[in-house]
């Protein structure tokens, strides 16, 4: 499959916002660094609440599907 042709170490299924998922974790950006993580709402302040569950702004969601070479995860383990 894609993921294991990638060699990629991770992947993460992402699926589109829609306002019924609104109150859920997003896809964003990191400020500090241009990094993708993702954001869950108890890490969001009170007063930004609005901004973070702007599905236009914030796009994606992690649907919890992970998908990790395991001999990669081995060997970083490993160093």
């Amino acid at each position: 499959g894609h993921f294991a042709s990638s060699g990629s170490a991770f992947m993460m299924e992402v699926a589109e916002r829609t306002e019924a998922d609104k109150k859920g974790g997003h896809l964003c950006r990191r400020k500090e660094d241009n990094q993708l993580i993702l954001r869950e709402s108890a890490m969001c302040p009170e007063e930004d609440k609005s901004k973070f569950q702007d599905v236009s702004t914030h796009r994606y969601f992690n649907t919890n599907n992970l998908w990790l070479d395991l001999a990669q995860l081995k060997h970083k383990m490993d160093e």
